[in-house]
């Protein structure tokens, strides 16, 4: 586990060097990917897979396509590997309280799931989830291969249809329900910025020059989907959208029915880092209680 450590806190140190040196948003992007390229070595020795001339990642039965050798997706890989699948492959998918606050003090964005004498957050076979911001799908493999059924929205057309072929290689107990769309407060069409990495840090609300172009997509509620899809309950939900969580929970009249389990288990996982989260919970949405990988941030 030390080898992940260094390769993830190597990849911070670099990035505030090159913050502190004044380097160019290109120039910052390209030695991350350089260091991602290096770090993702050993998850390939681990997890890469080939069958029929096809590459791909079999990570305890959750398959994912192996774009690693993309300097548009690797980045995002990387992060995907470390964020959702530590503790699942290394920790035997044992979210208790002192495995997630181990890892979670170096990961990125942290794991997605929490135990303790109090909470019993994490995915269980039979589930219906929602995988807010799914991206290629790796959290929706790992959530599938569990025996739950993943609804999985992934507003960008490219990133959805890897997305796409996600759900085609995982023939599991569960199953991935691709949505072209994204989640908000209501249904609208508007323009996303498009991250240059391809890391997943796509945002509606978030510009900056690493977002050199942009898409317009189209946005539903989970009130919506819900009616339209005769949803009769939701039993965990994991949003990562780049700072507009608050609406995707804000504005929804059936929310809180929908949710079958008590609400002291929680099943919403936002991964934000301490300042978005901060702005997040500074007014409470509801009874829902919202989910950071910082354990110091749990809303009890």
């Amino acid at each position: 586990m030390n080898t992940k450590v260094n390769s993830t806190n190597l990849i911070n140190v670099l990035k505030r060097v090159a913050r502190a040196l004044g380097l160019s948003e290109n120039l910052k992007t390209a030695v991350w990917r350089l260091m991602a390229f290096r770090s993702i070595r050993k998850y390939k020795k681990l997890w890469l897979r080939e069958e029929n001339g096809e590459k791909y990642f079999d990570i305890n039965g959750a398959k994912l396509p192996d774009l690693s050798d993309s300097p548009y997706y690797v980045t995002g890989l990387l992060l995907a590997f470390e964020d959702v699948y530590t503790i699942p492959y290394f920790y035997n998918d044992d979210y208790s309280k002192s495995n997630v606050e181990k890892v979670d003090s170096y990961l990125i964005e942290g794991p997605y799931g929490y135990r303790d004498e109090a909470f019993d957050v994490d995915v269980k076979k039979g589930d219906a989830v929602i995988d807010a911001g799914a991206w290629i799908g790796d959290f929706s493999a790992y959530a599938a291969n569990k025996g739950a059924t993943v609804y999985a929205f992934e507003p960008v057309e490219s990133t959805y249809q890897i997305l796409c072929k996600t759900q085609a290689m995982n023939n599991t107990a569960g199953k991935i329900v691709p949505v072209a769309k994204g989640l908000s407060d209501r249904e609208m069409h508007v323009d996303i910025a498009i991250s240059e990495n391809k890391s997943g840090s796509n945002s509606t609300i978030i510009t900056d020059s690493s977002h050199n172009s942009s898409e317009t997509i189209t946005l539903t509620t989970i009130d919506r989907f819900a009616e339209e899809n005769k949803l009769e309950r939701v039993d965990f939900i994991k949003a990562d959208i780049e700072g507009a969580e608050r609406e995707c929970f804000a504005a929804q009249q059936m929310f809180c029915g929908l949710l079958r389990r008590n609400l002291q288990s929680a099943p919403i996982i936002c991964p934000t880092t301490r300042k978005s989260w901060s702005k997040l919970s500074r007014k409470p949405i509801r009874n829902i209680k919202l989910f950071t990988h910082d354990t110091s941030y749990l809303q009890r």
